[in-house]
């Protein structure tokens, strides 16, 4: 498990201007529609699970690249 926060996960996979609102996202990882984890009071995203996309191969791969 890669975790990342908001901010960065914005920056790395959309361009300016397309990224959802945090609001958003934050609605998505409390529904279970994005991977992630709450510390503390503060969200972060699974990168490797959203990148596998449900794939449990591709998240094995991704974790053990690290």
């Amino acid at each position: 498990m890669k975790l990342t926060s908001i901010p960065n996960w914005k920056d790395r996979h959309f361009t300016e201007g397309t990224a959802p609102s945090d609001m958003q996202i934050h609605r998505w990882l409390r529904d279970g529609r994005l991977p992630g984890r709450k510390v503390g009071g503060t969200w972060y995203i699974d990168e490797n699970g959203w990148l596998a996309d449900g794939d449990d191969l591709v998240e094995r791969v991704l974790n053990e690249a690290r």
